[in-house]
This record gives C-alpha cells, sequence and structure tokens, in this order.
C-alpha cells in the first residue's frame, strides 16, 4: 500500500441493521401479551465498536460512512428489485440508528443511490488523493476494482478492473434470487463461470446463454444493471445524479437507442415523488401520505383547512 492516507468506505447499511438487531427485547408481561423494547444506547455502542475495530486494523482514523437512499433508481427499471424485503419486519430503531450514523458520522446518504453504489463510486473516483478500502459482508463488492475487505469472512478481495468487470458478467448469467433478479434458469455462480471461462469473458457470451434459454438480449441487459454498482464515471457529483448506465463495449450508439432506451429513464434529475422509486410495501409510507400528514397537522394548529 502507498503512503497515502487510508480511507475505510464502510457499508453501514450492515452495521445499522446488526446494531438493530442487537439492541431488541422481547418480553413477555403476562401469558399471550409480548413487547418488543430496543435500546439505542447499545446500538449505538455496537457500532461505535465495530468501527474502531476496522480503524484499529486498518490502522486509519479516516471512515466515510454509506447508507442507502429510501428512494432507489433500480427500481424504476426493475420493479421486483429487492421486493421481496417489504414483507420482513425491520427492526423498530433502524431508522433512528442510520439518522444517528448520518449526525454522529457524517454518514453519507445519496439521493436515489444504495449503499452500496455510493461505495464503488467513491472508489473508483480517480480524482481521490488517497487509497480506499471498502468494508462490508456484501460479495457485489468483487465487482469494483481496488480493495475490498469482507469481515464477515476475514477475507481480503483485491480485484484488479479487469477482474470486476468479469465477475460482473457471472452475476449478470446468475442473477441474484435475493435481490429479486433471477438470471438465466438453472445457472448459478459456479457454472456461470465455466460457461464464461470456456467461450470467454465477453457479452456476447451472456447474451448467447439468455437467448439459448428462449430469453432475450434486453432480459440479459435488465439483469446486467441490476447486478452492476454504479462507478464514479457513472456518476455526475456536481449535478448529484446519475450520468449513464453501464453498456455492454461492443455496443454502438444505435444498439443503445434500440436496445436500452430504458437507461434514459434513471440518469439526470429524477422525480422524488415518484412512486416507482419506493418499495411497494402496504404499510410503507410514500412522500403522498407525508405531505397529507403535513397538511392535517396545519388543520390543527389553526394555519390551513385541509378540507
Amino acid at each position: 500500500m502507498s503512503n497515502k492516507k487510508t480511507t475505510l468506505l464502510i457499508d453501514a447499511d450492515v452495521l445499522a441493521f446488526e446494531a438493530a438487531v442487537v439492541a431488541e427485547e422481547s418480553i413477555e408481561w403476562k401469558d399471550e401479551m409480548w413487547t418488543v423494547h430496543a435500546d439505542m444506547a447499545l446500538a449505538k455502542a455496537r457500532v461505535v465498536n465495530r468501527v474502531e475495530e476496522f480503524k484499529d486494523m486498518m490502522k486509519t482514523d479516516s471512515v466515510t460512512m454509506c447508507l442507502t437512499d429510501r428512494a432507489n433508481f433500480r427500481r424504476i427499471l426493475n420493479p421486483d428489485y429487492k421486493a421481496n424485503r417489504s414483507k420482513s419486519r425491520l427492526p423498530i430503531i433502524l431508522r433512528q440508528i442510520k439518522q444517528w450514523i448520518i449526525d454522529e458520522y457524517d454518514g453519507q446518504m445519496w439521493a436515489n443511490l444504495e449503499a452500496d453504489d455510493v461505495i464503488s463510486i467513491l472508489a473508483t473516483d480517480k480524482e481521490m488523493d488517497e487509497e480506499t478500502i471498502i468494508v462490508s459482508i456484501d460479495k457485489d463488492f468483487k465487482t469494483v476494482p481496488g480493495i475490498f475487505y469482507d469481515y464477515n469472512r476475514g477475507e481480503y478481495h483485491h480485484p484488479t478492473e479487469e477482474e470486476a468487470d468479469n465477475y460482473h458478467l457471472v452475476q449478470a448469467i446468475a442473477g441474484d434470487h435475493t435481490d429479486g433478479y433471477s438470471g438465466v434458469p438453472g445457472i448459478g455462480v459456479t457454472r456461470a463461470e465455466r460457461l464464461l471461462e470456456k467461450d470467454g469473458y465477453t457479452w456476447e457470451t451472456v447474451a448467447k446463454c439468455y437467448e439459448k434459454a428462449g430469453l432475450t438480449e434486453q432480459d440479459a441487459l435488465m439483469n446486467a444493471w441490476m447486478a452492476r454498482l454504479l462507478r464514479a464515471e457513472n456518476y455526475s457529483f456536481r449535478t448529484k445524479t446519475i450520468k449513464k448506465l453501464w453498456t455492454p463495449r461492443n455496443y454502438q450508439t444505435k444498439d443503445i437507442l434500440e436496445i436500452s432506451p430504458q437507461a434514459l429513464n434513471v440518469t439526470g434529475t429524477l422525480d422524488g415523488d415518484d412512486p416507482r422509486l419506493f418499495l411497494q410495501s402496504p404499510y410503507a409510507r410514500s412522500p403522498k401520505d407525508l405531505k397529507m400528514a403535513e397538511s392535517f397537522t396545519e388543520t390543527t394548529t389553526g394555519e390551513k383547512d385541509s378540507r
């Protein structure tokens, strides 16, 4: 490693979730009467201890904590993206511990992006005059060139740009059922790697796999978008918006216009009230709900009649 300052790009989504779960306790007050309590102090301590462990291990005091925005650009492209998570109960202080991370650590939550995207953009920003180490448990960071420490397994990964790009093609074929995109039916990571080793790590190999399964190249591209974390080249730091999505290297302008017009739906400034950006759960609060709530609040203070 060089003499440059080292900054840890920490997946704070994982730390926040772990801390919120650890802080919860179920109490039975009497037969069939239960409540769930959460100790915010315990959750904070869990986060602080984790961060200090990472800093000590990697000999640095510089950390950037990255969090996921509630709005997600991938849902405009694929409404099924992580839709299965709407059915799960989240820890009761998860939102509060995330806000504490933003306040205490200057946590980075960028509009319409996941923590993974924020980390990937920062890790691939050639303008940064420092070394970065990604700290997470998410295998998706094998698609990002640089240094990735998987603290769940205690493993360091150092993918080159070529290796990161190749692993992205593996994921484009294999998909990720937990994230709501399935890839080519019947093909997992191991088989996808074998196919790409045999036929070449190219987009043509990926498209051929989809076509053999009775799917289209558009299906392949959709899954590739789901699997691809944004890099610095895809993002405008000036406007804080997506400049462009990934496209295969062999694509010409006409191919992009014909095969990937959907990509234009998520570039530039997005409508923050667009319901497609949000997880469609029957219990999720929408921007419209919040605006209506403001209206009713004003009514109770006598400032505005909501009728």
